[in-house]
Formats: C-alpha cells, sequence, structure tokens
C-alpha cells in the first residue's frame, strides 16, 4: 500500500512539460532580475549569520536561525518552484545536494531542486545556506539561465 501511495504521489506531481510551461509563463522582466540579482552577490551577501541561540527569559532559549541577505532573499522569492514529493525526490536524484549534471538535465530539475532547498529550510535551518556553500544555489541559476538564453520558445 505504501508503494502505491508513493506512486500515485510521484504521478500526481507536475511533468517536466508542465513544469517548463510554467516557467515559460513567467515575464521576461522576472528572469532578467533573478539574473541580474545572482551577478551581482557579493561575498558579504552569501554570508549567512547566525541569530537567536539566547536565553530570551530565564528557563527559554530561543533556537539559533540563519540570517540571510536582503539579496539572498530577494533570490529565494525569484526561485521557482513546483509542487512535488521533494523529500522522495532527493533521495532519489543524482542532482541532489550540489546540483552536479544539472546543466544537463531538463530545466524542470532544476525547479525540483531550487523546490527542494526552499521546502527544505521550513523544516531545517540553514537549508539555503548549504545550497549557497555547495554551489547548488548558482547550479540551478545557471540552468535556468541556459534555458532562458537558448532552449525557452517565444
Amino acid at each position: 500500500m505504501h508503494k502505491a501511495f508513493e506512486e500515485a504521489l510521484r504521478k500526481a506531481g507536475p511533468t517536466d512539460a508542465a513544469i517548463t510551461a510554467d516557467l515559460a509563463a513567467l515575464p521576461d522582466a522576472h528572469w532578467q532580475r533573478l539574473f541580474a540579482r545572482m551577478d551581482g552577490l557579493t561575498d558579504a551577501d552569501r554570508e549567512v549569520k547566525w541569530g537567536g541561540g539566547g536565553e530570551v527569559s530565564p528557563g527559554v532559549t530561543q533556537l539559533p536561525y540563519p540570517v540571510y541577505s536582503d539579496a539572498i532573499q530577494e533570490i529565494r522569492g525569484l526561485l521557482p518552484i513546483a509542487v512535488h514529493d521533494w523529500p522522495k525526490w532527493i533521495r532519489d536524484n543524482p542532482v541532489f545536494p550540489e546540483g552536479a549534471g544539472l546543466d544537463e538535465r531538463p530545466v524542470a530539475d532544476a525547479v525540483r531542486l531550487a523546490t527542494a532547498y526552499l521546502r527544505g529550510e521550513r523544516f531545517s535551518d540553514g537549508a539555503i545556506q548549504q545550497a549557497i556553500e555547495n554551489g547548488a544555489l548558482n547550479a540551478i541559476v545557471d540552468r535556468l539561465r541556459k534555458w532562458t538564453e537558448s532552449e525557452k520558445l517565444g
């Protein structure tokens, strides 16, 4: 029964064609802003500081949390996502975690990888930091750029 549920989830997720169609519907200005922000990142923008971790009242300690630069926050908001079973996808996909080989995969896998990190941040503070440090963020944006420059129709 568990395998049937997993198969149904996989089939319920968007196809490569559906994800690509969603990307094609985004205006050129969206892509220009994403690429400009990525191209303009400085080392300081990429540096992740951590807040929290201290006692906020007697016996109550706030958990540490990542503090991302405004530039990284904007890039996070510009990255496309796809609703899919990302925890299973990352277990079965060779491009996770650092995006190795992503440039030769369908652009939909860049969106799936972006989704894994963006959703992953909700459950594990620092997932975006991992993507910055291991090169996945660069690989995702590079693949999206390649698609917009040489594969996108229209």
